[in-house]
């Protein structure tokens, strides 16, 4: 495991270190969650198309204070639970026939949740080959973590009706939201509710909002002991009670349109930014030029490297580390206030690794690499061992920092 550690860097956990797959390690609270109870045995059925054996498990779960809606996940964060496990022959003795096509046999392990957790969390597997190369494979799965141990510990963060809410009439919107404790308040909440002659009266409106709010968030009602109640009743009396310490809100009117009718015509989105980066370069994508009928317009960003608030006319980051020439695309989807209509756009770049040291330059395959030779790959510097060992950095297989295996570090020192 220590092997491993050295290898996969905090916050590309899940991922691997695969900037392809980096959304995997992207906290939400909208990943869909298995409920898992504290204190309590849990049984993990790996389900392959090619179970390796003999190979060996290890299964981690995250520790108090850890929440995937808002925290990358980090070593630190994770408990081993138990010791590893050793799979010697893979089971066929389906009882529940499996979703994955080609599944030819599946191995099963218990392990005990610890006492005291709640709330989002994650349970992560590793599982290794026994082989030559050492190959692993990480799985992140999201669980909420529920009873069995010490109750979930609720935030009141105010009122859930606030008082400007009396001048809401007809036309106009309600727009909720929650953020996060993070520097950015990344917004985990962003509902705007219609309102209509219909549902004007708190007591309508103010339950159809808080029937879309994740509860695994937050939970709006009146408190009494550990189980939070909406009063449909009298709905001014309601709280916001946030899972986590430090969570804001904000509720707000957008004004309607007045008696014109709205403009039904869908917005148009467009992003300007740049379409060729190197590592480590940063970046700013804007979304300004779009265009609606009806007001100013919603912004929601998807863009691998963004860093802050993703909600704004512009986004900013910095461009991932990667080996070699990788494309992404930065996708924006804009909505208008007034019509709810929505239009996507997207805008493909490259990334190029960084030119660094030249002396490290990139690593490349049948490189002639020998005892002392300097590289870099993945963005770390690597030099061959001296000795009989230099003869293998020269090996394609034995490529340095390669994800998923170990093997390479018999050839190669990793450069401070």
């Amino acid at each position: 495991m220590d092997q491993i550690k050295a290898i996969i860097k905090d916050g590309q956990i899940c991922a691997a270190n695969d900037p392809r797959k980096a959304s995997l390690d992207y906290p939400t609270p909208y990943w869909t969650k298995t409920d898992v109870t504290s204190g309590q045995p849990l049984t993990l059925r790996l389900i392959g198309t090619a179970p390796h054996v003999p190979s060996k498990f290890y299964t981690f779960a995250s520790k108090p204070g850890f929440n995937s809606a808002t925290d990358k996940l980090k070593w630190s964060d994770l408990v081993q639970l138990g010791q590893e496990e050793i799979f010697e022959v893979a089971k066929t003795n389906w009882q529940t026939p499996p979703r994955l096509p080609g599944a030819s046999g599946y191995f099963e392990t218990v392990r005990t949740i610890p006492n005291g957790l709640s709330g989002n969390g994650l349970i992560v597997g590793i599982w290794v080959r026994d082989d030559p190369n050492g190959e692993f494979f990480i799985s992140c799965s999201d669980v909420n973590f529920t009873g069995g141990g010490v109750p979930e510990k609720l935030h009141n963060i105010g009122t859930f009706i606030n008082g400007d809410m009396s001048t809401l009439k007809p036309g106009d919107s309600v727009h909720y939201r929650i953020f996060g404790n993070d520097g950015a308040k990344k917004e985990l909440v962003d509902i705007i509710h219609k309102i209509s002659a219909a549902n004007l009266p708190p007591v309508q409106w103010g339950k159809e909002i808080a029937d879309q709010v994740n509860p695994s968030i937050a939970k709006i009602g009146e408190l009494e002991g550990s189980i939070v109640t909406y009063n449909v009743q009298n709905p001014l009396s309601n709280s916001t009670y946030a899972t986590q310490q430090g969570y804001s809100q904000a509720m707000s009117i957008i004004a309607g349109e007045g008696p014109g009718p709205v403009n039904p015509a869908p917005p148009i989105a467009r992003i300007t930014g740049p379409t060729a980066l190197k590592s480590g370069e940063t970046f700013t994508f804007s979304g300004t030029t779009s265009t609606g009928s009806n007001g100013p317009l919603l912004y929601q960003w998807a863009v691998p490297g963004m860093t802050g608030a993703q909600n704004g006319a512009t986004i900013s980051g910095k461009a991932y580390q990667v080996p070699e020439v990788t494309t992404f695309e930065a996708r924006l989807i804009v909505r208008d206030q007034q019509n709810g209509k929505t239009d996507p756009a997207k805008l493909s770049f490259t990334v190029e690794p960084a030119s660094g040291d030249t002396d490290y330059p990139q690593w490349k395959p049948n490189g002639g690499y020998n005892s002392g030779s300097q590289v870099s790959n993945y963005g770390v510097k690597y030099r061959c061992k001296q000795g009989s060992a230099g003869a293998w950095c020269g090996q394609n297989e034995n490529e340095p920092g390669k994800p998923g295996s170990t093997f390479w570090q018999r050839a190669w020192d990793v450069v401070p």
